[in-house]
């Protein structure tokens, strides 16, 4: 069942059927037809009116199939809205949707309250019959919209009640808003110096396993470098040449929480770490998330495995959408000891949000392991990147 229907008859109604009944047994009485004819109209019009009212919306259906739409801000789109009528005809009702304000329409009349957008437009629909709706719409702010409820109202072609049909399933339509990029200075100051597998202009360590081309010869190159098979095809001598790689991969950390409640700084950091995002994704530098909203499953908070491609970033991008002051949260120190525990670590780990002293620890931990550990600092409208600089006695307690 798709639609939860209120009934409002009119009490003039009843009055007018009782009136029917009276003027029919009157004219039994007086013998007079017209009378007849009188109560035996009113009558029907009173219980027509009663039959639609309390039928009508059978056999409406909502095309409910699954949809998420993505957006940059400014971005336009639209909710598009399929309806099936298999029942009696709808005249002259009323649509109203609600969702959320991170898009609204880009014309005519809406209203906003509580962060919803509430819209109404005009609704009709024959027997067996089709229609798509579109709400054109621009998207405003970063967040997730979705329809949270529609209503349908029907009024009686004489005025004499209405239908409220609300729809009761939850509407699997979605528009998500990316979070606008800011500029992080020192984002490239990263470079590892151990070996890995991943390609590097500047690395000092080669994959041996495969040469890539090769090179004229220098007298600093080692022998057993000389590719004979395409010294001859050349008739001079062939240095084989490697790509060069190292270890690459960039977790990044995002604390949400400023005491029990979501950062005001919200915002800044969703576009820091989206800017991160498409850094780390030009440069084909693995990179994961993990960031303190609360998550169902093993990894009890937001979760992004170490990965790269133009779906990673876009699995990132929509957890940045996602997030919004209203997100359950877990305490920093209970994400920090739980990867600590169970996810591996990267070559580089950059912090993002208000760092508590129970997370010194474990930032402590890595930074002697070898891990690189920057912090996302706020500078203005712009953020920065600077190594993680902790005292022994802050992780001391002393």
């Amino acid at each position: 069942m798709q639609w939860k229907k209120i009934v409002i008859e009119d009490r003039f109604l009843s009055i007018l059927a009782f009136l029917g009944i009276l003027l029919l047994i009157a004219s039994f009485y007086m013998n007079s037809l017209l009378m007849f004819g009188t109560g035996l109209m009113i009558i029907f019009i009173a219980a027509g009116n009663s039959y639609y009212l309390k039928h009508i919306g059978e056999g409406l259906f909502f095309d409910n199939d699954r949809k998420r739409n993505r957006f940059f801000i400014g971005d336009k789109g639209e909710w598009c809205l399929q309806f099936l009528n298999q029942g009696l005809p709808i005249m002259k009702g009323n649509l109203s949707i609600y969702f959320d304000n991170a898009v609204v329409p880009v014309s005519g009349e809406y209203h906003i309250h509580s962060s919803r957008v509430d819209v109404s437009l005009p609704f009709s629909l024959g027997q067996k019959e089709k229609i798509n709706i579109n709400i054109p719409f621009v998207a405003e702010k970063r967040g997730s919209s979705k329809i949270r409820k529609m209503e349908l109202h029907i009024p009686h072609f004489f005025g004499f009640g209405d239908t409220i049909l609300e729809f009761t399933d939850v509407i699997n339509i979605e528009a998500l808003v990316y979070p606008r990029a800011i500029s992080v200075r020192n984002i490239d100051k990263h470079k590892s110096v151990k070996p890995g597998h991943s390609p590097s202009f500047f690395s000092v360590f080669e994959d041996n396993m495969g040469p890539i081309g090769t090179r004229d010869y220098l007298p600093t190159d080692s022998f057993n470098r000389i590719d004979w098979n395409a010294s001859a095809r050349k008739m001079t001598l062939q240095t084989k040449e490697y790509e060069r790689i190292n270890e690459a991969g960039a977790v990044l950390f995002i604390n949400v929480t400023d005491g029990y409640s979501v950062t005001s700084n919200l915002e800044f950091l969703m576009s820091s770490t989206a800017e991160m995002a498409y850094f780390f994704h030009g440069r084909n530098i693995p990179f994961s998330l993990c960031m303190n909203i609360r998550s169902a499953g093993f990894t009890p908070f937001t979760y992004l495995p170490l990965g790269s491609g133009k779906d990673h970033l876009q699995k990132l991008l929509d957890l940045l959408a996602i997030a919004d002051f209203h997100s359950p949260t877990i305490p920093h120190e209970q994400l920090l000891f739980f990867y600590k525990l169970h996810l591996p670590i990267a070559p580089t780990m950059i912090h993002a949000g208000i760092r508590t002293k129970g997370a010194d620890g474990y930032i402590q931990e890595w930074i002697r392991e070898g891990v690189q550990v920057f912090e996302l600092q706020i500078d203005n409208e712009h953020a920065f990147l600077e190594p993680m600089k902790i005292m022994l006695k802050d992780v001391a307690g002393k």
